[in-house]
């Protein structure tokens, strides 16, 4: 009898390890299931991010080229030197109202700076008296 108890506890004891690798094998194949599937989703959408940039790229190449075209379309046609030509003159305009703006400003100042001169009193100090009459 005792050497059946030894067999059946033997037997249960490979039956125990044969269960519990069993559910291991289960729990780790569901989880890298799982995570295979996570991978193959980021993967797929890194594929159609890809492809997008491809179009957006292709689309931009395009939209240059047919700048570059119109650019040279209208140097061709003197568009540009006229446009260019129109700035530079603006610009020197702008130059020359600024100078003339700053000494027109300079002579005001000097103007002022005169006439404050003239006004200061015999005896050299300021004015303290807020409502005096002149």
């Amino acid at each position: 009898m005792s050497a059946t108890l030894s067999l059946s506890s033997a037997l249960f004891a490979v039956a125990a390890t044969a269960g519990g690798a069993a559910v291991g094998w289960l729990g780790t194949a569901l989880h890298y299931r799982a995570k295979v599937a996570e991978f193959g989703a980021q993967f797929e959408q890194a594929e159609r991010a890809k492809q997008k940039a491809q179009e957006l790229a292709v689309q931009s190449r395009q939209q240059v080229e047919a700048l570059q075209q119109a650019l040279s379309e209208a140097k061709r046609d003197g568009v540009i030197q006229g446009a260019a030509a129109s700035a530079r003159a603006e610009a020197v305009a702008a130059q020359a109202a600024k100078v003339a703006k700053e000494k027109a400003r300079a002579e005001l100042i000097a103007q002022l700076d005169a006439s404050e001169a003239n006004e200061k009193p015999a005896h050299g100090f300021a004015d303290t008296q807020p409502m005096r009459q002149r």
